[in-house]
């Protein structure tokens, strides 16, 4: 069978308990538009047989009350209440980790910046983008004056103050944490998260690019309704689902959920399969682009197998490889 054709009657539990005139659905995303090339190469069907797995999964307790909003990533807990199958769907106990941290690498050499170099990296917190930065003067004068300018860009980022670097001196390196926001002009760039940046000193204005790490940009408000997952998950047509296969994987479904809260990608629905924990996640952008996720992964296994399902479907590679460096942390 294949995920794109009608599967309603593979979900009886899900039909036969909708509320009379009530229908949730995932709205599309103001001016979104399928994307071609993903049209161009259907897949043969990335999950096979799963639709009524899902149906089952997450019609366990569909006419339940809706649950709360979750509250920020960074101080989120799962709670097992033990109340009834939703406790047993959701069983997810333990500490929450923090938000995955991507170690600074080298954005702009001394040799290119006339003694200034610059090292970062980008990281959320408190529902903020940051862009971490280390200034190192490796020439022979000091250094002052500091700006930076970001070019447009995929998700308007764009910083929120002006960049404050104190007077570097010969030798001497600063540290500073730039915040950004995402209201800035807005440029598709390849890649989707590639970023053009200048800075200015007192010697001459500076030019590289970097790429934002994917996990900045998890809005904290990415949970879905069970529903509304299940009929967004039939509605994205099969050529827009892509699979991903996970190496290194760090602890069992569990801990995995908690890391991946703790970077708000959220899990909606829990189960074994055949020795094989599922994990059904939504997670969106800070652009309102929502993107379905559900991890296939085996206890002892450090291998895994990672669907994808998004009406955007090109953030794609950049999700994967977020989602890798969140589930290899420990």
């Amino acid at each position: 069978m294949t995920v794109g054709k009608d599967v309603s009657a593979l979900f009886p539990d899900v039909v036969n308990c909708r509320t009379a005139g009530v229908r949730k659905s995932l709205p599309n995303r103001s001016g979104a538009q399928p994307d071609g090339e993903a049209a161009s190469e259907p897949q043969a069907t990335v999950i096979p047989n799963q639709e009524s797995l899902i149906g089952d999964l997450l019609s366990m307790d569909i006419g339940a009350p809706p649950a709360a909003a979750p509250a920020a990533a960074a101080t989120t807990e799962i709670a097992n209440t033990g109340a009834g199958l939703l406790g047993d769907i959701f069983g997810l106990s333990g500490p929450i980790n923090t938000m995955v941290q991507i170690p600074k690498i080298t954005w702009l050499p001394a040799e290119k910046g006339k003694g200034m170099e610059v090292q970062g990296s980008f990281s959320r917190r408190n529902a903020q983008i940051h862009m971490d930065m280390t200034f190192t003067n490796k020439a022979m004068s000091a250094m002052s004056g500091f700006a930076i300018q970001l070019n447009k860009n995929s998700f308007g980022l764009t910083p929120t103050a002006p960049l404050q670097v104190p007077v570097i001196q010969p030798g001497q390196s600063a540290e500073v944490s730039l915040a950004l926001g995402t209201g800035g002009v807005v440029q598709r760039m390849e890649p989707l998260n590639n970023l053009q940046v200048a800075i200015k000193n007192n010697v001459d204005i500076f030019y590289f690019a970097c790429l934002v790490h994917a996990n900045v940009l998890f809005a904290e408000d990415g949970q879905l309704d069970k529903r509304v997952f299940l009929t967004t998950w039939k509605e994205i047509p099969a050529a827009n689902e892509v699979q991903y296969s996970l190496s290194g994987v760090v602890g069992n479904a569990d801990t995995i959920a908690n890391k991946m809260t703790s970077n708000n990608v959220f899990t909606i629905a829990k189960r074994n399969v055949e020795g094989q924990d599922m994990l059904y996640q939504s997670l969106k952008l800070t652009n309102n682009i929502w993107v379905l996720l559900e991890l296939k992964v085996q206890p002892g296994n450090p291998d895994a197998t990672l669907s994808l399902k998004s009406r955007s479907v090109e953030v794609a590679p950049m999700i994967f490889t977020a989602y890798e460096a969140i589930i290899r942390s420990s």
